[in-house]
C-alpha cells in the first residue's frame, strides 16, 4: 500500500517536471492553486499527519497506557524511569501539572486546531464534491479527536471556527455528546463509501459509523441515557456492510507490513522512510541488551514499558494472543538458540554467562518504585520489529501502521450490545465473535459464562495496548479498583484526569474536574 502511495507522489512530481505548459506555481494566486485536486488533499493531509503523534512516548497513546491495567512504567533496573510522573499515572494520583498529561491534553486539541485550520481553507473555496468530502474528512477527524478529549476530560473548550479570537467556551460530555453526533451524521452522506487503496488511512463512512458506534456505547457514561441497541445497530451495519472481515490470524493486524489487514477501518501510516519520532515502541519497552536480538543498532533508554504482573497471570495458558503481544519467558534468537548475556565476572575474572529469561508474573509490587530486576517484566513485541538492520535511532519510525479503528472492536462493540441488553444466547452465537476465540487457540465462551466480567476479559486480551483501555476500564466500572502497584481508587471523581494547570491559566473558562 504504501509503495503505491509513493509511486503515486512521484508520478505527480514528474507530470510536474515535464509539463511545461504548466503554471509557475509561485506566480499564480493562492485561490487559483487551491483548486487542483491534488494540492487540496495535500493540504487536507495536516489533520491526518497530526494523528501519527499518536505513537510517540509523550502523547495519548502511552498516557491512556500507563492509567490503565495492561501497562506500567516502573523504574528500570538501571535506575532510569524512576520520575514521579510515571508514578502519579500509575497510583493515579495525577498532579495537575503531570507532564504526561499535558502532552495528552496537546495530542487532541493541536488536532482539533489542525482540523479547524483545513476547513476553513477549504471553505474559501468553490464547493465542488472534492473540495466538500476533504471538509467532511476533517470534520470527522475533529470528532475523533474531540471524542478522545471528552473520555480523558469530560469538559473541554469549543472551538471549531479558526476566525474566533475569543477564549473558547467549555462544554460539558452532555453538550460534547449532541455536537458530535450531529457533526457525525451531517458528514455521513459526503463521505467515501467504501475502503479501498486510495481511502486507506483516511476517514470513510465506515470511520464515521464506528466513531458513532463509540459514541452511543458509552453513552451511559458521558450522558446518564443508554443507548445499546443503537449502538448495535451500527455496529450490526459495519458488520453486514462486507467491507470487512477477520484476519486469519491475531498478529496479521500489527504486522510489519500490514496495510493490507481485512481489519484496519482507520489506521495510522508509518514509515522507517517517511516518518520520523513518532512510532519507536522498541526504544520504550526494550532492554539494551535486548536490541541484537532483533538486530537493532539504536540506542534503547532501556524502557520499561511492560505487561502489568497481574494482567498477565489472567491470560488463559492456551491463548496465543499473549505470545503475539508480549516477550516473556525463555527468550530466543532469530536461529532458534538461547539469548544469553555477560552479566559480571565470578571469582576468577571470568564473564557470568546467564540465558535470558524475561519473569512476566508474579512481580513484587515495591519494584515499581525501587527498580526492576534485569530479566523481570513482559516486554511490548505486539508490532513486531523489523530485523533487517533498518532501525538504527529512536528517530527511526518502525513500518508497522497502527490501525486505531479495527474490526474486531466492532464486532466486540455489537456482543456487548447485545450482553447489555440480557441477550446472552445470542451474542455468544455471534459468528466473528467465536471466531476471534477460534484464532485465539480458545474454545467458544459458552452462553453459560458469557457475562460482563468474562466478556471484557476477553475484550481486553483482543484489543491491549490498542488505546481502549481508560474507556473500557471506566464503561464496565472497573477502573477505580486495585491492580499492581496501584491501590484502590476512593475518589469517584478520577475516572476523569486532571485538567493541565497551564490550560486552566490560559483559558479561565476552564473548570478543575472532580477530585484534584
Amino acid at each position: 500500500m504504501k509503495k503505491y502511495i509513493t509511486l503515486a507522489i512521484a508520478a505527480l512530481a514528474l507530470a510536474a517536471c515535464t509539463n511545461l505548459d504548466e503554471h509557475l506555481y509561485s506566480q499564480i494566486s493562492k485561490d487559483e492553486f487551491m483548486k487542483h485536486d491534488a494540492v487540496i488533499a495535500q493540504y487536507t493531509s495536516r489533520p491526518y499527519t497530526k494523528l501519527q503523534n499518536w505513537g510517540e512516548e509523550q502523547s495519548y497513546w502511552t498516557l491512556v497506557l500507563q492509567i490503565g491495567n495492561e501497562m506500567a512504567v516502573p523504574k528500570s533496573w538501571d535506575k532510569s524511569w524512576g520520575e514521579e510522573r510515571y508514578v502519579e499515572l500509575q497510583t493515579h494520583n495525577i498532579s495537575t501539572s503531570n507532564k504526561l498529561v499535558g502532552c495528552g491534553w496537546d495530542f487532541c486539541f493541536n488536532g482539533i486546531s489542525a482540523c479547524n485550520d483545513a476547513i476553513y481553507e477549504l471553505g474559501k473555496l468553490e464547493q465542488n464534491e472534492t473540495v466538500q468530502r476533504n471538509i467532511a474528512e476533517c470534520k470527522i477527524l475533529r470528532v475523533y479527536y474531540y471524542f478522545m478529549a471528552v473520555d480523558l476530560w469530560g469538559q473541554v473548550p469549543f472551538s471549531i471556527d479558526k476566525t474566533v479570537t475569543t477564549l473558547p467556551e467549555v462544554k460539558n460530555r452532555q453538550e460534547m455528546c449532541s455536537w458530535m453526533e450531529t457533526e457525525i451524521k451531517g458528514c455521513m452522506d459526503l463521505l467515501n463509501d467504501s475502503p479501498s487503496i486510495s481511502t486507506y488511512g483516511r476517514v470513510t463512512k465506515d470511520v464515521a459509523r464506528f466513531l458513532l458506534a463509540k459514541l452511543y456505547i458509552n453513552s451511559e457514561v458521558f450522558t446518564g441515557k443508554a443507548r445499546w441497541q443503537e449502538a448495535a445497530d451500527i455496529c450490526k451495519q459495519i458488520i453486514d456492510s462486507g467491507h470487512f472481515k477477520l484476519t486469519a490470524s491475531y498478529g496479521q493486524n500489527f504486522a510489519i507490513q500490514n496495510e493490507g489487514s481485512s481489519e484496519a477501518i482507520l489506521a495510522i501510516p508509518y514509515s522507517t522512510v517517511y516518518t520520523s519520532h513518532t512510532f519507536y515502541p522498541f526504544v520504550l519497552t526494550l532492554n539494551s541488551d535486548l536490541l541484537p536480538l532483533f538486530n537493532i543498532s539504536a540506542g534503547t533508554w532501556n524502557g520499561t514499558h511492560m505487561g502489568q504482573p497481574d494482567f498477565m497471570a489472567r491470560y488463559d495458558e492456551n491463548d496465543l494472543r499473549k505470545a503475539e503481544t508480549w516477550l516473556f519467558g525463555d527468550i530466543y534468537d532469530l536461529n532458534g538458540q538461547r539469548w544469553t548475556i555477560e552479566d559480571g565476572v565470578d571469582a576468577n575474572n571470568k564473564p557470568i554467562v546467564k540465558e535470558y529469561s524475561l519473569i512476566d508474573t508474579p512481580i513484587d509490587e515495591s519494584h515499581f518504585r525501587s527498580g526492576l530486576d534485569r530479566m523481570e517484566g513482559a516486554r511490548i513485541i505486539k508490532w513486531p520489529y523489523q530485523t533487517d538492520g533498518s532501525l538504527t535511532s529512536y528517530s527511526v519510525d518502525m513500518e508497522n501502521d497502527f490501525i486505531i479503528m479495527r474490526y474486531a472492536d466492532v464486532v466486540l462493540m455489537y456482543v456487548e450490545c447485545l450482553l447489555r441488553q440480557n441477550n446472552a444466547a445470542q451474542a455468544a452465537e455471534v459468528p466473528d465473535f467465536k471466531q476471534i476465540r477460534k484464532r485465539a487457540g480458545l474454545e467458544p465462551i459458552p452462553e453459560a459464562e458469557l457475562n460482563l466480567d468474562s466478556f471484557l476479559e476477553e475484550r481486553q486480551k483482543e484489543m491491549c495496548l490498542e488505546g481502549w483501555v481508560h474507556n473500557d476500564l471506566v464503561r464496565f466500572g472497573k477502573y477505580l479498583d486495585a491492580w499492581w502497584a496501584k491501590p484502590a481508587d476512593k475518589e469517584p471523581g478520577h475516572i476523569l484526569l486532571p485538567i493541565p494547570e497551564d490550560k486552566r491559566g490560559a483559558n479561565p473558562n476552564l473548570g478543575q474536574n472532580p477530585g484534584y
